[in-house]
């Protein structure tokens, strides 16, 4: 019987245009090849191979590894640069080594966004030791009242998220400089905004979390939207991606 457990598969998920093209694959890549280590998996030099979606203009690629081979599953796009409502839902752990990774026991993911639609609601921000840590599939930035921009620390054992981490650098450059610490409730109850951001939600307000509203301030998704927006356009950005790429040793092309 195949394992389930975290190292039986490392994955990505990406933005597909109509081309085909993936955006943001070398950092993908890289992440992916960060992860594998971790989980103790080798990656094939060679690239997948990306089809473009079938009926829309932008898809998401799931792409995972198993150890043997690359496996590539297009999907739509779903709840994408919306105002949302959020639950609060314990975040899964396994150890420190594991913890942040792409991993293949994913289900307590895929838990948590299902018990946020049972709510009725869009997401879960998943909480470890009263703080949150990571959303079920995108990265939460919380705007603090004095315009700093807060994400959880690496420790705390939320995922990297590859559009976070290139919000992270780009939002000192439009005034909102960012910093890593605890969103802990009070940091969350008191915050002038809240935001999800990740390859398949894009930016995501979230107005509120298990029913309690939150601040109503746009300044935050506003500026993620306009990064975001000159990044997707930007010839740059995409890449064909398929097993005639093959990778350097570092994940870059």
């Amino acid at each position: 019987m195949a394992s389930t457990g975290p190292r039986s598969e490392v994955f990505t998920t990406v933005l597909v245009n109509e081309h085909g093209e993936v955006a943001d694959w070398p950092a993908h890549r890289q992440r992916l090849s960060m992860h594998a280590q971790r989980l103790r998996l080798t990656l094939p030099d060679e690239d997948p191979e990306i089809d473009p979606p079938s009926t829309a203009a932008l898809g998401l690629a799931r792409i995972g590894f198993s150890g043997e081979a690359w496996h590539v599953t297009i999907r739509h796009l779903g709840v994408r640069n919306e105002d949302i409502d959020a639950i609060s839902f314990p975040a899964p752990r396994w150890n420190d080594r594991t913890n942040g990774t792409k991993h293949g026991d994913w289900g307590a993911y895929t838990s948590a966004k299902q018990a946020a639609e049972d709510a009725g609601c869009d997401a879960a921000l998943l909480v470890h030791d009263y703080a949150i840590v990571d959303g079920d599939r995108a990265t939460p930035l919380v705007l603090d009242e004095d315009g700093t921009v807060w994400m959880a620390p690496g420790e705390a054992g939320g995922v990297d998220g590859v559009v976070a981490k290139q919000l992270e650098q780009w939002l000192p450059n439009l005034g909102l400089p960012v910093v890593r610490g605890n969103l802990n409730e009070r940091t969350v109850a008191r915050c002038a905004e809240l935001v999800l951001v990740g390859t398949g939600m894009g930016v995501c307000h979230i107005s509120s979390l298990d029913g309690v509203q939150l601040g109503n301030a746009r300044a935050l998704s506003t500026a993620c939207h306009t990064l975001l927006s000159q990044h997707f356009t930007d010839e740059g950005t995409w890449s064909t991606v398929g097993p005639h790429h093959v990778a350097t040793r570092d994940g870059h092309r």
